[in-house]
């Protein structure tokens, strides 16, 4: 999987049959730091994710999607540092406008 430090990838795309919702995942292995760079590469993905969504590329790829909701979920090791969820936070505050839910999972 390639993970939060390869924006340019999506990680993972899945049916979440409880929630009737498509899931396109993005993960983050590595423990949250006050670098810089991590927060540029999370924001870039995320970033990515939501374009891949709007811009009609998951639907391309699959087409089966048409109609169900879709939401973005980031699975952490550790739960994101205050800087991180300062950016979660806008960003699923954004993300709600195109109709798409934002969520962390921790990983255990």
């Amino acid at each position: 999987m390639a993970g939060v430090h390869e924006p340019n990838v999506i990680d993972l795309v899945t049916y979440d049959s409880s929630s009737n919702e498509y899931k396109l995942i993005m993960v983050e292995e590595r423990q949250w730091s006050e670098a810089p760079e991590q927060l540029a590469q999370l924001s870039e993905k995320i970033n990515n994710y939501a374009m891949f969504v709007l811009d009609e590329g998951l639907l391309r790829a699959y087409p089966e999607i048409a109609g169900h909701p879709v939401c973005i979920q980031l699975d952490c090791a550790a739960p994101p540092s205050a800087e991180a969820q300062k950016l979660i936070d806008l960003a699923s505050e954004r993300l709600l406008g195109y109709g798409m839910r934002f969520t962390v999972n921790l990983l255990d």
